[in-house]
């Protein structure tokens, strides 16, 4: 995955650096560099069932609190 960022004429060096390292954050090169640095052994069945059903009653109490007004 390759990106390409050019200097546009007359722009100064900070401006550059900012849209630089936007962009980079963007396209997500330096989380999947992070994530292939280690061996992170996959999950198991059990515990892939038990972190969806954690993330699903989560979600439901967060949208819960929104209908009643507690969270924006």
């Amino acid at each position: 995955m390759a990106i390409e960022i050019k200097r546009k004429q007359n722009e100064p060096l900070n401006v550059f650096l900012r849209r630089f390292s936007e962009q980079i954050k963007r396209s997500g090169v330096i989380n999947n560099s992070k994530e292939k640095k280690f061996f992170s052994k996959p999950k198991s069945k059990k515990a892939q069932k038990s972190s969806a059903l954690m993330k699903k009653e989560r979600t439901e109490k967060m949208n819960f609190f929104k209908k009643i007004g507690k969270i924006k």
